[in-house]
């Protein structure tokens, strides 16, 4: 109940400044191009570094954790927002306006209702990112089941540390599948004549003043009020997790090593080696001339810019191994999210099936699940990256599910009657007309990938990930992990403003 409230404040203050800003830079390029910096900066920035000047603002507490919750979890609500009004066909847009609607109109009654799924996905992206951001706002203790995580991480506890990740996921689903469905049955509501579904609102009102009653009748007679009791659930799936854990390391780990020495030695390495390797300043040249050629003199300049800041900063080498790491879990991410999320945007089913499990993988605590994946790869560079990848590669799959299913249906059954196969309607149809999805998929799959960083330096990683844990933990490094964090801000920077302006360049 400690982590409910705590996520529910912080949602609920992110959201009241996430969806009006989402709203306004959907409609506005300007504003779209001010705040997008400001939102790369909240989300690329690791946690660590902004919670130390939190915490010495506003003491260490819930005040703290619920802060830095509203800056992690809010922008992904503002960019869904924004890129839902885009979204919306400028034909539909125009008939409005030729009708006479004023702009207040086309909002409320157009803009809106159309992107309302998107927007709702939004939300639920903003409540997972609050319930991942539990375990680490505990380090500047906040109340809840992150600090049950880290006492039982720091006993190497696989069993208890997965029981209370556990308790995470399932409310995370629980929220997910109420905002979910309440944004179903509302517009189901203004479709159907059932008269429940008419007197829906008056239901909820007496449930309300139903719950409010009982809550006051629990203070006054508190018996009513206590728990019955801890039960045998928990013990048991602590467990079990410690079983399946040392089963999977001791029969498993030939196919582990395998698939961890691929990936290492025949990608990351070679790529992290012709990046450190090279001149820094051909390295840099490389970079800008990528940012003119793929997102124009605009996106080369920034480009520019976050280069020569990453040379001030003093922490180039380590600046391009994380880039390294960086580019490898992001291109990994997207081969996933693209083959899952069209997968659950061409099917409802498999949608209801693996969106549950998107969400437990989400939800679950970074610290939680790098147990059984140290247990299996060692603390190395690959269990930095598969750890990212199974945090971010839940964010994609949605973004680009959800715009595979926004594909017009008749453009769809043109393609089919014009004799094209299931492969030609995915990859000459859905996918090109999906391409902001795509876009948003690829910069929120590299966003989400770098806030690992921090906690990818934990396990074996290095390079920047290490260079803050260290500067915020030993005071006389202080100044390395405040550049450790700027630059990864800068690369994600950097990044965002190539593939924002490749994405525009293309669709012109």
């Amino acid at each position: 109940m400690d982590t409910l409230a705590l996520t529910l404040s912080a949602v609920f203050v992110a959201l009241l400044f996430a969806i009006p800003l989402g709203v306004w830079a959907g409609l506005s390029d300007r504003v779209n191009r001010i705040i997008t910096p400001l939102l790369d900066f909240m989300q690329t920035m690791p946690t660590f570094v902004y919670l130390a000047p939190l915490a010495l603002f506003f003491l260490i507490g819930g005040a703290s954790a619920t802060i830095a919750t509203v800056i992690y979890a809010a922008p992904p609500a503002i960019r869904i927002t924004a890129h839902a009004i885009r979204t919306v066909p400028e034909t539909t847009v125009e008939a409005a306006d030729s009708l006479g609607a004023t702009r207040r109109q086309s909002l409320l009654k157009v803009l809106l209702p159309m992107s309302k799924r998107t927007v709702v996905m939004g939300v639920n992206q903003t409540i997972m990112a609050a319930l991942a951001m539990v375990t680490i706002a505990a380090l500047i203790d906040a109340p809840g089941l992150g600090k049950t995580v880290v006492q039982a991480l720091q006993s190497l506890d696989v069993g208890t540390a997965f029981n209370a990740g556990l308790s995470i996921v399932v409310m995370a689903i629980v929220l997910d599948r109420v905002t979910t469905a309440a944004s179903a049955r509302e517009e189901e509501a203004r479709r159907s004549k059932n008269r429940f579904l008419a007197w829906r609102r008056p239901l909820l009102g007496a449930g309300a003043v139903l719950t409010a009653v009982l809550v006051f009748m629990s203070h006054t007679y508190v018996w009513a009020a206590e728990f019955p009791g801890e039960g045998g659930v928990g013990s048991s799936v602590a467990s079990a997790a410690d079983t399946t854990t040392t089963w999977v390391q001791d029969n498993l780990a030939g196919v582990t090593n395998l698939v961890r020495d691929l990936i290492t030695n025949g990608l990351l390495n070679p790529f992290q080696s012709l990046l450190t390797d090279s001149p820094w300043w051909l390295v840099g040249a490389v970079l800008i001339a990528l940012g003119v050629v793929l997102g124009g003199r605009r996106a080369g300049l920034t480009t520019a810019v976050c280069v020569g800041l990453l040379v001030a900063t003093g922490v180039w080498s380590d600046s391009m191994t994380t880039l390294a790491s960086t580019v490898v879990a992001t291109v990994l991410v997207m081969l996933l999210g693209i083959g899952f999320g069209v997968w659950m945007g061409r099917s409802r089913l498999v949608d209801r099936i693996l969106r549950p499990t998107l969400d437990a993988a989400q939800v679950m605590p970074p610290f939680v699940y790098l147990v059984p994946f140290l247990a299996l790869f060692g603390a190395t560079r690959f269990t930095a990256i598969v750890a990212a990848i199974v945090y971010a590669a839940p964010v994609a799959m949605k973004i680009i599910a959800d715009g595979v299913r926004n594909v017009p249906a008749a453009t769809v059954e043109a393609a089919t009657s014009a004799g094209c196969n299931t492969w030609q309607i995915i990859t000459k149809v859905q996918l090109p007309m999906a391409r902001g999805a795509l876009t948003l998929a690829t910069n929120q799959g590299l966003i989400y990938v770098l806030s690992m960083v921090v906690v990818g330096g934990l396990v074996g990683a290095g390079a920047l990930g290490y260079d803050v844990v260290a500067g915020f933990s030993q005071g006389q490094l202080f100044g390395k992990g405040l550049a450790a964090g700027l630059a990864i801000v800068l690369l994600g920077v950097m990044f965002d403003r190539i593939t924002q302006a490749a994405a525009r360049r293309t669709s012109a």
